[in-house]
């Protein structure tokens, strides 16, 4: 089944870097099926490389608020799982705790744990 992350409601587990490359991975993405139906999806990983990031990272987990990707100054959305994307790349989290993370990059790719199984939402 094909998902699109929504950005708002889903869990930063950690974010970390290896030189250039910011991996930000998600205990709990929220997503939004192809029929429309909303649910959880464990271990998803963004990818970012070339990446410069600004912001509190130390505190950079848990609960988003909000989110928002740019590529080339345009917002993408749906922000489709999985796959990449190249050129002058812009992501914003702003946590529920208070705290933004802004990362600047020149590709980004997006994967989803082997085994990982979608959860419908299930409250009213």
């Amino acid at each position: 089944m094909h998902f699109a992350l929504e950005f708002p409601g889903s869990e930063v587990r950690d974010v970390t870097a290896d030189g250039d490359v910011l991996r930000i991975r998600l205990s709990a993405a929220s997503v939004r099926g192809a029929d429309g139906e909303r649910g959880w999806l464990p271990g998803v990983t963004l990818r970012l490389a070339s990446a410069r990031s600004t912001g509190d990272a130390p505190q950079a987990f848990g609960r988003l608020a909000d989110g928002e990707l740019r590529l080339g100054g345009r917002r993408i959305t749906p922000v489709s799982l999985t796959g990449e994307l190249s050129g002058a790349l812009e992501l914003v989290l702003r946590f529920s705790n208070g705290s933004v993370l802004e990362v600047r990059a020149d590709s980004l790719e997006l994967s989803v744990a082997e085994g990982a199984r979608f959860a419908p939402d299930l409250s009213c």
